[in-house]
């Protein structure tokens, strides 16, 4: 039943919360890993590589935000980083079915800038499932919109918790303003029939 339900995550259109997906030692290795100085995270001038005259008058609310990157998997550019197999087991703890094709695995770290949320965006133009692992508590939420441009549901970074959604459902990470930072995992993968 469970997998049943799981299974249609990769065809419908749908936000799934799940918390304490892994063992809390396991998260506890994850954030340790992430925020470790020896990890080499990546200047973004902007996160979402969205903002178009098209994007602002959609979403005037909106901001253009610097953040930090760490690819751990992307499929088109043949990049399987030293980290990849630490969170191979993260993956295969929520994916529904060994039959999936993994698209990109991004780390993601936002600093409080007090902006507000960054540009929504999709991850990849194909149909393709989401979802984001929240490697700390963070006041950073993640919105998602609905077809008129207004935010339609908003989550709160908790640490191990993670979101599944449709990957063409457009969304937003936001900055903290609290936190020191906003440490998450962006999955993008398809499943297979």
């Amino acid at each position: 039943m469970m997998i049943e339900s799981v299974l249609q995550l990769c065809t419908v259109a749908m936000i799934e919360v799940r918390r304490d997906i892994i063992p809390e030692l396991y998260q506890d290795k994850i954030h340790s890993m992430m925020s470790n100085v020896r990890f080499d995270w990546h200047l973004l001038s902007e996160v979402t590589y969205a903002y178009s005259d098209e994007m602002r008058s959609k979403y005037p609310n909106a901001q253009s935000t610097p953040g930090f990157a760490h690819m751990f998997y992307d499929r088109d550019n043949k990049i399987e980083d030293q980290y990849w197999d630490f969170l191979f087991p993260l993956f295969l703890s929520f994916v529904p079915t060994p039959k999936h094709e993994l698209l990109r695995v991004k780390g993601g770290l936002l600093l409080p800038t007090r902006i507000g949320y960054n540009m929504p965006h999709i991850d990849a133009e194909i149909p393709h499932t989401t979802a984001l692992y929240y490697v700390n508590d963070s006041d950073g939420d993640t919105h998602f919109f609905a077809k008129n441009g207004e935010i339609e549901q908003t989550v709160k970074p908790e640490k191990g918790k993670l979101v599944i959604f449709d990957g063409l459902k457009m969304h937003a990470s936001s900055c903290p303003t609290l936190a020191t930072n906003r440490i998450v995992i962006n999955f993008n993968y398809v499943c297979q029939d």
